[in-house]
């Protein structure tokens, strides 16, 4: 299956953009922030939660980064003016962090200074191995500026996140907002799980943990083994229920998804949008070949009817 996963990614760069645009629509609402805020609507009207993500990541300079700052900006002004709660997802490398952490602070406080005017939130992520002790840095500063109005993100696989999960912990807990993830990014065995059985393990075990000391944790995932794992740990705890939500990608599971929001959990859809979902496609499946036959399966899957 490896195999074929890597023929399927080295052949989406040779199909024609033209053709992957309308295929891409399922995951990706378009170019435009109109046509973020469309699907938004959509998904808002059938009693989801949404988050607003630009794509982009891996910026070289400080144009870069003002172009992406200003989409933001500009898009929580648009969310605003529509009625829709600020809710964004942002990339640390978007930011500016292999430039300098401190740009990547400053911009980013900027942004969620704005949301925090509208009582909103920024979700800043996490990428691959090699940023995380830069991301957490800044983490570490825009949590303290800002509390509540900005989280981040913690990878499963990976075998550090219980103990950055405990370091987290120690200040303030009741204001840490922790999305969990299993990983994309294929990592090395020398710091990362391999196994599905493992990095679900370790997703349970850092999520158990974050909820018994008070924090709000965004369960992201696409798997019924994560979301039963879930519900013992809250028949366990069960006040932490008003502390979880369970967040999914769009286009992505949806019967599932429509089965869990009627179970009675906070469903939050992510959007992603924006000029640059070709580039971002084709690094996904050339990080992660396993993608395309996802993604390929998924196009001509069954949608679910709202």
């Amino acid at each position: 299956m490896a195999v074929l996963d890597k023929i399927l990614a080295s052949c989406i760069p040779l199909v024609p953009k033209a053709f992957m645009r309308p295929l891409s629509l399922r995951y990706i609402a378009g170019e435009s922030r109109e046509d973020a805020l469309a699907r938004g609507r959509h998904l808002h009207d059938n009693s989801y939660l949404t988050t607003f993500d630009l794509l982009g990541e891996a910026v070289t300079n400080n144009s870069e980064i003002d172009a992406a700052a200003g989409e933001y900006k500009s898009l929580i002004q648009t969310l605003t003016d529509n009625g829709f709660p600020v809710n964004v997802s942002l990339k640390p490398t978007q930011m500016g962090l292999n430039i300098s952490q401190d740009i990547c602070f400053e911009t980013v406080s900027s942004i969620v200074s704005l949301a925090q005017q509208q009582q909103g939130f920024v979700r800043y992520e996490m990428e691959e191995s090699n940023t995380i002790d830069g991301t957490l840095a800044v983490f570490e500063r825009l949590r303290e500026a800002h509390q509540q109005n900005v989280g981040c993100v913690l990878q499963a696989m990976l075998f550090r996140t219980h103990d950055d999960a405990q370091r987290l912990l120690q200040s303030n807990p009741q204001q840490l907002n922790v999305r969990m993830v299993k990983g994309i990014y294929v990592e090395p065995e020398s710091i990362a799980y391999q196994e599905m059985r493992e990095i679900n393990a370790s997703y349970l075990k850092t999520t158990r943990l974050l909820l018994e000391n008070g924090a709000y944790v965004g369960v992201a995932t696409h798997d019924p083994l994560i979301v039963a794992g879930v519900e013992q740990i809250l028949k366990d705890i069960p006040e932490a229920k008003e502390r979880v939500e369970i967040q999914m990608l769009l286009g992505v599971q949806e019967t599932f998804r429509r089965q869990t929001l009627d179970a009675g959990y906070k469903v939050r859809v992510y959007i992603p949008y924006g000029e640059e979902w070709h580039k971002y496609v084709t690094r996904r499946l050339k990080r992660n070949p396993k993608l395309a036959r996802h993604a390929l399966t998924g196009m001509f899957g069954k949608r679910e009817k709202l």
